[in-house]
């Protein structure tokens, strides 16, 4: 026996795809907003010692987070973490500056990415866990799949945006996404 359609009526059934979509939508956009209210934030935790401690997460082709605020003056702790789950694991280097510097390719008209102009940590003193004090020239970490390397310093009186990124496989990684930002606020007078 053949049912019989009513032109504007939802066959039997259609409440509850309606319900399960609306359910569907309430627990995604709770899900999202979850993600970005407990993620670490571009405050960092605070030491016992003054310091800010900060984490940067290398995964495949980007840093998590993308983006931290940083104040001239400030006493940061970094640790990055190669974190990412490629199999086989992929080494990633993180270094920091601006002006992105490019260099020649063998294919004519054709240049790639490979480092700063303008190297943020020039002149800075850089503290590691092993007690290493050095002022560096140009720093750069490189790090194999489960290396985590941790450093201190204090931020310099260099305000503005600085991006980091990862240059590794002739600045593929930088190209496909591997990079972030950092806005370094000036001191206040006061």
């Amino acid at each position: 026996m053949a049912q019989s359609s009513t032109p504007g009526v939802a066959p039997k059934g259609g409440g509850h795809v309606l319900i399960a979509l609306i359910i569907f939508a309430i627990l995604f956009v709770a899900g999202w907003y979850w993600t970005r209210t407990t993620q670490p934030t571009s405050q960092g935790k605070v030491l016992a010692d003054g310091y800010h401690h900060y984490i940067i997460d290398e995964h495949n082709f980007y840093y998590e987070p993308g983006h931290l605020t940083w104040h001239v003056g400030e006493k940061v702790e970094l640790t990055l973490m190669n974190v990412n789950h490629g199999q086989p694991g992929q080494n990633h280097q993180w270094n920091m500056g601006r002006d992105l510097r490019t260099s020649a390719t063998g294919f004519k008209q054709h240049r790639e990415p490979d480092g700063w102009k303008t190297g943020f940590f020039a002149g800075v003193t850089i503290h590691t866990k092993s007690g290493d004090e050095k002022i560096q020239k140009d720093f750069s970490v490189s790090l194999t799949p489960g290396q985590h390397f941790t450093f201190r310093f204090t931020v310099p009186d260099k305000p503005g945006k600085w991006t980091y990124g990862c240059f590794l496989q002739n600045g593929q990684h930088f190209l496909d996404g591997m990079q972030g930002t950092v806005d370094v606020v000036a001191a206040t007078a006061g």
